[in-house]
């Protein structure tokens, strides 16, 4: 392994955050929080293929998204993503191109409208075999340069890939 593969490896562990969430019984689309490094609510929403449409994306163009996340922080929780009122979070959540496990979105968080504004710039990869257990990694402002996203997305999956167990 060369340096500079070495100096990403790092670079990428430094940044990830990563948490096991496991589907709720009796639910379809409700996870909760099991171990793991938590910055999103102890709940999330996942809608799996439901048919949301095609949408037009900055940098993706025009395609169907594989769902959605949502979530609310309680009044209890804290996080650094908790900063306005209602203190939500959500992302489209798109395929990855070669791994059907891995998906990925960006953060988007609720802003000073109280309202989802555009995302904060960190990644996130949904890792799952089953979509009953979730490895939710997120890679702090790797989504930042919207002209290098898709090479840190390939670098953040084949991460995942080779140092997650999921």
């Amino acid at each position: 392994m060369s340096n500079t593969n070495n100096l990403q490896q790092e670079f990428l562990a430094n940044i990830l955050h990563a948490a096991i969430y496991e589907l709720k019984a009796g639910t379809k689309t409700s996870y909760a929080y099991q171990s793991g490094q938590r910055l999103l609510p102890k709940t999330i929403s996942i809608a799996w293929g439901m048919p949301i449409g095609k949408v037009a994306n900055k940098g993706r163009g025009e395609r169907l998204r594989a769902g959605q996340m949502k979530a609310q922080f309680t009044k209890v929780e804290d996080s650094p993503y908790k900063q306005h009122k209602p203190f939500r979070v959500q992302t489209a959540i798109w395929p990855t191109e070669n791994h059907r496990s891995v998906l990925y979105g960006t953060i988007g968080l609720t802003g000073c409208s109280g309202h989802i504004e555009e995302d904060n710039g960190d990644l996130i990869l949904f890792c799952t075999y089953d979509r009953k257990r979730i490895l939710v990694a997120v890679f702090i402002g790797l989504a930042t340069d919207q002209s290098r996203r898709p090479e840190w997305l390939a670098q953040a999956v084949e991460y995942i890939k080779k140092n997650a167990a999921y």
